[in-house]
């Protein structure tokens, strides 16, 4: 009798199951059944999911997505029994979309998080439907775990939306906490329209996690626009809305409405471009953390919209927008005495205080001054093109800085009725002109005075033991300068990258080598090594990967040539290895031939596996060229030759024939001292 394929694929499959406990009983558990349902191979333990139990199942897509992520695609299939997640390789895309019917053919494995489905098949066979119930959940529920891979529904108001490549995010914030949506961009589709907008959203519940598989947060993948249900559009123009006073934002209201966008409107009194915008409207200021890298004047008019949110114990706007509605001059700053610099009315207006600088910290992250006046130490934020500038302040100066202030709070010593007390003073600095320096410190202070009288009778009374320090000192201080100038030097010839020499040590490494060929005979070979394929993987990837693949690239030439050699880095994924004492030029082909080989081996990059090669072209000195510049060029030549031969491999360069006119033209030129350069 005639056996089915496929069932004999699973007879196989079993056998072989049977075959191995036989011979180790305890290597794993006793295959089951073939697994033939979602929740089955979901509730499956990771522990028995790694040994591989076949599956063979019947389910509907619910999300495909190949652009996801760039290791595998993003596939959840769902039938009658519940939902699991596909590990599919990202390329080549399937043809499939949400609400295929699908066959899988493959095994269960422990996954990143849960079980999963790693498939050797996905094969369309038919159409069906999205599931028609979704469960009605929170963001909480969801991060409780249990709804993992769950056709849920959640409603809240959309707060931002983000494009990542070829997928969209929606940010979504409920009463209950926020979540992200995900899906595939769709052609064409207004997703802008959503801000603000409440909407019920579903789609298939998903975990984030951390490197060792526990769950940091959630999220949910919904297949296209029409999953996102508008229960209540958001206003067609924001900006058309009425204006609210900063100043109301957070007080007592019957009915708050702090889940929507407000329009505030005030003028400019600080702009960090895609980081800070301050305003002030009234009495009242603000500053919103916006990403929008638009410049702005000081003092222009600018409608801003944004969801009222609570940072560092102030009212402020989140997912913040902004428009310029005109101009106006900027606001005169106010002159405050130390003794007024804790006031909550100064929060957000543009203030001008006077006082000592004390301290500098110009290399963080955030650079900032210390400065005192009276009893109050307050912090100066810096902007970036500020930072130079204020390199050249000498502490101890007296100061007038002009800025917008922020005066921080004590949360944990509330005053009587609930109001938190000021306890420290920032000022945010609009650019380096706001800072006029009115007095520079004088060395001949009383202190300076006193000490240098004592410095003078030390070394007189202790003359000869002074010599001895100051000698060994000198030592001291001179090896420091050697070792410091000799790191300078090699920082200033060697590539930060890889470690390798770079362009300035490779042409002397050169002139020395070809001065030692017309002193003793020999040859040298120049190899100029490019990386194909380079860019597109550092695209994929990200530039930290590119980085580790061109250090994993210099090793494997470093390891090809001998210590006498030089392999230096010119830039990008350009690379030179100069071969010297060479006896004959062929053997700047064999080492070449090396270099390919080496570099085609399959390279381990942030647990990614890349398979990188090389296109090389082979010069040798005296036959190629008589100076550098000629050597290099040909080198090129030879090494673009071998990219237009297919790449991975190397191409020797070969001088185009000259006819006698030409030939004439270049011994002229010779006899000059210029030689003409035409290649193949």
């Amino acid at each position: 009798m005639r056996v089915p394929r496929q069932l004999g694929v699973w007879t196989a499959m079993a056998a072989a199951w049977l075959s191995a406990g036989a011979q180790n009983p305890t290597a794993a558990p006793a295959p089951p059944t073939i697994v033939t349902t979602t929740r089955e191979a979901h509730d499956l333990p990771p522990q028995r999911a790694a040994h591989a139990f076949p599956v063979h199942l019947h389910a509907v897509v619910v999300y495909y997505d190949p652009y996801f992520d760039a290791r595998h695609a993003v596939l959840f299939v769902c039938d009658d029994s519940g939902c699991v997640f596909v590990d599919t390789p990202a390329r080549p895309i399937l043809p499939l979309r949400a609400g295929d019917r699908a066959e899988i053919t493959g095994v269960t494995g422990p996954g990143e998080y849960t079980s999963v489905i790693v498939a050797s098949q996905v094969r369309r066979v038919g159409q069906a439907s999205l599931p028609r119930d979704a469960m009605r959940v929170t963001p909480s529920q969801i991060l409780t775990g249990n709804l993992d891979c769950r056709w849920v529904e959640l409603e809240g108001r959309v707060r931002s939306v983000r494009f990542l490549g070829q997928n969209v995010a929606l940010q979504i914030a409920s009463g209950d906490g926020s979540f992200s949506a995900l899906s595939v961009r769709q052609e064409g589709a207004d997703y802008e329209s959503l801000v603000d907008s409440l909407v019920r959203a579903r789609g298939i519940a998903a975990p984030t996690f951390n490197a060792r598989g526990q769950m940091v947060g959630a999220r949910i993948f919904f297949p296209a626009l029409g999953e996102i249900h508008v229960v209540e559009p958001a206003p067609r123009d924001p900006f058309a809305e009425p204006v609210v006073p900063s100043s109301q934002l957070f007080r007592f209201a019957a009915v708050p409405e702090l889940l929507h966008r407000v329009h505030l409107r005030g003028q400019v009194t600080l702009d960090w471009p895609g980081h800070i915008l301050c305003i002030q409207d009234g009495k009242g200021g603000m500053c919103i953390e916006t990403t929008q890298t638009d410049s702005v004047n000081l003092g222009a008019l600018v409608d801003v919209l944004g969801f009222p949110a609570i940072n560092q114990f102030k009212p402020t706007l989140e997912d913040a927008s902004f428009r310029i509605a005109g101009q106006s001059p900027a606001p005169a700053p106010r002159l405050i005495a130390p003794g007024d610099a804790l006031k909550s009315d100064l929060d957000g207006q543009v203030v001008q205080i006077d006082g000592e600088l004390i301290a500098k910290d110009l290399v963080a992250s955030d650079p900032a001054l210390i400065l005192r006046a009276g009893g109050l130490l307050f912090q100066v934020a810096l902007p970036d093109d500020a930072v130079r500038a204020a390199s050249l302040w000498k502490e101890g100066s007296i100061l007038r800085v002009t800025g917008v202030a922020s005066v921080q709070v004590n949360p944990l010593s509330p005053e009587m009725g609930g109001a938190v007390r000021p306890e420290s003073l920032h000022i945010l600095l609009r650019t380096a002109d706001d800072v006029a320096v009115l007095r520079t410190p004088s060395w001949w202070t009383p202190i300076h005075t006193l000490e240098s009288f004592a410095a003078i009778g030390l070394v007189v009374l202790a003359a000869f033991t002074w010599i001895v320090v100051l000698r060994r000192r000198v030592e001291q201080s001179t090896q420091a300068l050697r070792s410091s100038e000799e790191r300078l030097r090699h920082l200033s010839e060697h590539d930060a990258l890889t470690g390798l020499p770079n362009r300035l040590l490779l042409n002397d490494r050169l002139r020395t080598s070809q001065l030692r060929v017309e002193r003793f005979g020999g040859c040298l070979g120049l190899l100029m090594i490019d990386a194909d394929g380079f860019k597109q993987i550092n695209d994929t990837y990200g530039h930290q990967a590119g980085d580790r693949l061109l250090c994993e690239l210099a090793a494997r030439l470093t390891g090809c040539v001998r210590t006498t050699d030089t392999v230096a880095r010119i830039g990008g994924d350009e690379f030179i290895v100069l071969l010297v004492d060479l006896h004959q030029p062929g053997e700047a082909e064999s080492i070449a031939s090396k270099i390919v080989r080496a570099a085609a081996q399959p390279m381990e990059i942030e647990r990614l596996r890349a398979i990188v090669t090389v296109s090389v072209g082979v010069v040798t000195f005296p036959e190629d060229g008589l100076d550098a510049a000629t050597l290099m060029r040909c080198a090129d030549v030879a090494m673009y030759a071998a990219k237009g031969k297919g790449k991975n491999g190397f191409q020797v360069y070969k001088p185009k024939p000259l006819s006698p006119g030409e030939a004439g033209q270049a011994l002229g030129n010779a006899l000059h001292g210029s030689v003409p350069i035409e290649y193949a």
